[in-house]
């Protein structure tokens, strides 16, 4: 071959090498642009392997309203609030009124007394415009359920401001207020005679239809009488420590009216259902907080004004 053929084979391959360089230059181009949106290929899942995505999150219903610390799952958390004074409790009061379209005067000044008094109470009293008197007909036995409160062989703790009973009418007012007596007589019944259907709306209709009611709250004849009335032997005692303590070695109990002091401002009954070195073990249907606490002969004797002895034959 010629210097001149060998000059115009060299020209052709070079000239295919770089056509075959342009092509390859084109075609990552268009891997580069994809399908046009300007993203990069992924690259294929290897042969042998699987592809894993993510779990789909679970779905959680959730109930409207509020839960027992007034936090509210459509707005406001009123559980944040301090209370620490009336016009605390009057702000938190008049802002949830605000919230859901409620005049204020709705609520009466015993209603943010009772949140001054025992926060518990938060949440029924913030909704106290909506369900006041809602409860009058929950009153029968079956209609309330206290699975879950009640065993026979612990006294239950009930408080007359549960959501499941506060609200209903009685004396006058709502039980979360004036229900002291019916619901620590419902304690001792459901215990004693191990019957659950007396809960505190029962016991509290039981108590306004046999005259043991009274404006404002309950009169002692309901647990001198009104007790012997449902089975149970009452003895109405002085506020001797032996006495109540012998009682409550044997396994009876003791309900006291107390005035004035560590347990209320006017009259609060109490039922006594142990003791120990560390003091009485107490069932205190206005406050949770104060059922927690062993209390001492010495600081609750000099306000009892009554105290039964309770026990069946």
């Amino acid at each position: 071959m010629g210097q001149n053929g060998k000059i115009r084979l060299y020209i052709a391959g070079l000239a295919a090498i770089l056509l075959i360089a342009a092509t390859i230059a084109t075609v990552m181009v268009l891997r580069l642009k994809g399908n046009g949106d300007g993203q990069q290929e992924e690259p294929a899942t290897p042969s042998g392997t699987v592809e894993l995505s993510a779990m789909d999150p679970v779905e959680v219903q959730q109930t409207a309203g509020t839960d027992s610390q007034g936090s509210s799952s459509e707005g406001t958390d009123y559980s944040s609030y301090p209370l620490n004074n009336a016009a605390d409790c009057q702000a938190v009061i008049d802002a949830y009124a605000a919230e859901h379209g409620i005049d204020p005067f709705a609520y009466p000044v015993d209603i943010s007394n009772l949140l001054l008094n025992n926060h518990e109470t938060l949440d029924l009293v913030l909704h106290y415009p909506e369900y006041a008197g809602s409860q009058d007909g929950a009153d029968y036995p079956g209609t309330i359920d206290l699975t879950g409160d009640y065993t026979s062989v612990r006294v239950p703790e009930y408080y007359q401001y549960d959501l499941r009973w506060g609200y209903k009418t009685y004396s006058g007012n709502i039980m979360a207020i004036t229900g002291g007596g019916p619901t620590a007589l419902s304690m001792v019944a459901s215990y004693l005679m191990n019957n659950r259907d007396m809960n505190p709306a029962w016991m509290a209709s039981y108590s306004e239809n046999n005259g043991y009611s009274m404006e404002g709250g309950t009169s002692w004849s309901l647990m001198a009488d009104g007790a012997v009335g449902l089975g149970i032997d009452v003895t109405p005692i002085t506020a001797d420590q032996n006495r109540i303590e012998r009682n409550l070695d044997v396994g009876n109990l003791v309900v006291c009216l107390m005035g004035p002091g560590d347990f209320t401002s006017t009259a609060q009954y109490i039922v006594i259902v142990g003791y120990n070195e560390e003091g009485y073990e107490i069932r205190d249907p206005g406050s949770r907080a104060r059922t927690s606490v062993r209390w001492q002969y010495d600081t609750i004797a000099p306000q009892m004004q009554g105290c039964w002895i309770m026990r069946i034959l």
